[in-house]
């Protein structure tokens, strides 16, 4: 490798009139970047990592397969719409095409097709050395465009973004960019095609906030800086200044505003595996011929099932996540500024076909861990909603505690989220299974486990209320509350409220994890393939049809005999109990409590 330059032939040509930049000390660090091959394939610091800027025709040769890029709309342009008034040196349009010139650029935004990782693309790129890379006419009608392009192509979309907002010198026109291109991405969603963006130092203003954020999944750079306001507004309104991190990449994350931050080097491969998880045709008929065979039910009561579900060593749902899965992408957040660690979301690949994966995260060992906040609801949906319009099938693994009862949740919408996240499931137009891995308590279970096949693993449990809850209002102490209320694995399948029950290995989960996933990934490719045997018609119908008759209830006629019986026969107890009463009083002066005369 001879530095970027040398692999720019996997695209369009760099600038000739732009002169060879020999290494220099890095701007972070000071490092001799002389001999760096970091620096000269990815411009990259080898000693403390600073990325340095990538043109636009650098970052299509680092991403995109050798000689696949074809450029369109290069003749897009529109010299100043609004006749910016300026001096004649110093106007809007000769500082345009000053740019032109001195970039090789005719926009601030290239847009083509290619290929990632043998994956055809619409790609686009928005480069900052273009006026600070902001949107107007021109750039808007270009990104527009690349969507409608995949759209009717089918192809996915790609952008990679350094912006800094508007173009205040073409006005109103430049800020209508926003709507213009959202509605030609919403046109691509309708064709259940993922758009993915990637970020880079810096992506701020409306960019930012409008068609950036409608992004599938975002990717982010390294310590780029990345938000709505510019870094001076904030340094302006902040009254003891900025924390240090804040407004970058990292700082995203930890909120969950992105999904990731990868390393340039890394960059391609994450996208070229993204883009391998997302392509819908693998696998898919995948597990066509495997068939349910006899379950054992383990006769333990149920009090000991309860514990089971709650071991300290049993499998989490990040854990049969990881062990299920080839390949795993998670999704971070729901991009409302928080990030509950109580849910896990994400691509992952399941026996070659992709998937959604929504996991209740419940670190066992402490009763109350893991309790699932509005946040948590919300990257739920998010999840369940990018599966659907994707076409992509999701899973769910319950178990958890329940919802969070703070305060704090409450006035953050914790009904608003859980209900959400139930239509969410509810609604989705592609194929969803839960399966109930632990303890699956109350609303915050149901909520996640409202699919077309419902399975549970042989020791785990689905409550309305936790059964030491309830012993403290009911009569009786938890061990005789647990069998009352019906809720082992065994007990949900009589009532028809799970399909299947997946057996465990040994004494439960908690003694092999890698068997317990082995035996729950066999069922799930299972169902999977039942269910995409399905008409999607159909399927919508039998889900409706199976939350429609939860539960039996009886007709005009026959609920009239029932309750009439059913008073009468209330009436006939207590007349006995009062018959057995006065009995016993006759007899109380030398009868014990066994009635045996003393």
């Amino acid at each position: 490798m001879k530095g970027i330059r040398s692999i720019l032939r996997r695209g369009e040509e760099a600038p000739r009139s732009e002169p060879e930049r020999q290494p220099e000390r890095c701007l972070s660090c000071g490092a001799n970047l002389e001999g760096s091959r970091l620096y000269e394939r990815f411009r990259v610091c080898h000693a403390c990592g600073f990325h340095f800027h990538l043109t636009a025709q650098e970052r299509l040769a680092t991403l995109l397969d050798l000689g696949t890029f074809h450029e369109d709309d290069r003749a897009v342009s529109a010299i100043d719409p609004l006749s910016f008034p300026g001096s004649k040196r110093y106007s809007y349009r000769s500082r345009v095409i000053q740019e032109q010139r001195r970039t090789r650029l005719t926009e601030a935004a290239v847009t083509g097709r290619g290929a990632i990782g043998g994956h055809d693309v619409v790609v686009g790129v928005v480069d900052f050395a273009f006026l600070g890379g902001s949107i107007g006419v021109a750039a808007g009608e270009r990104l527009a465009r690349a969507f409608e392009r995949a759209a009717s192509r089918r192809l996915p979309v790609v952008l990679v973004c350094s912006t800094s907002g508007t173009r205040m010198q073409e006005g109103l026109l430049a800020l209508m960019q926003g709507p213009r291109i959202a509605v030609a991405i919403e046109r691509h969603r309708e064709q259940g095609l993922p758009y993915l963006c990637v970020l880079t130092d810096p992506t701020t203003g409306s960019a930012y906030s409008g068609f950036i954020n409608l992004a599938d999944v975002l990717v982010a750079e390294p310590n780029a800086l990345v938000g709505y306001a510019a870094l001076r507004a904030l340094e302006e309104s902040a009254k003891n200044g900025l924390p240090e991190g804040a407004h970058t990449s990292e700082a995203h994350l930890q909120r969950g505003l992105i999904d990731a931050v990868v390393a340039r080097p890394q960059l391609r491969d994450t996208l070229a595996g993204l883009l391998d998880l997302l392509d819908r045709q693998n696998g898919a008929n995948a597990g066509q011929g495997a068939r349910p065979g006899h379950v054992h039910h383990t006769p333990r009561p149920a009090w000991q099932q309860v514990q089971l579900s709650r071991h300290e060593k049993r499998p989490t749902a990040r854990e049969f996540i990881a062990r299920m899965t080839t390949a795993f992408f998670e999704l971070h957040g729901d991009r409302s500024g928080t990030d509950d660690p109580a849910i896990v979301a994400g691509i992952g690949a399941l026996d070659g076909e992709a998937a959604v994966f929504v996991g209740q995260v419940r670190p066992h060992g402490g009763e109350q861990s893991g309790l699932i906040g509005p946040a948590g609801f919300r990257k739920a949906e998010r999840a369940i909603r990018l599966g659907s319009r994707l076409g992509l099938p999701v899973v769910t693994l319950v178990d958890t505690a329940g919802a969070d009862p703070s305060l704090a949740a409450e006035e953050a919408g914790q009904g608003a989220a859980s209900a959400g996240c139930m239509a969410a499931m509810l609604s989705a137009a592609s194929p969803t299974v839960a399966v109930i891995t632990g303890e699956g308590n109350s609303e915050a279970a149901m909520a996640m486990a409202a699919a077309d096949r419902v399975l549970m693993l042989d020791n785990a449990v689905y409550e309305v209320v936790r059964p030491e809850d309830a012993a403290a209002v009911l009569e009786g102490g938890p061990a005789e509350v647990a069998e009352r209320l019906r809720l082992t694995s065994h007990d949900c399948l009589r009532l028809g409220i799970v399909d299947h029950t997946v057996p465990e290995p040994g004494e439960g989960a908690h003694t092999d994890h890698a068997e317990a996933a082995a035996l729950l990934r066999r069922a799930l490719v299972r169902e999977l393939a039942r269910l995409r045997r399905m008409r999607p018609k159909r399927r919508l119908e039998a889900r409706y049809a199976r939350y429609r008759e939860t539960g039996s209830t009886r007709g005009w006629l026959r609920g009239r005999i029932e309750r009439r019986w059913a008073h009468l026969q209330d009436r006939l107890g207590g007349m006995f109990d009062r018959l057995r009463g006065r009995a016993f009083g006759r007899r109380g002066d030398y009868a014990d409590e066994g009635g045996i005369p003393v």
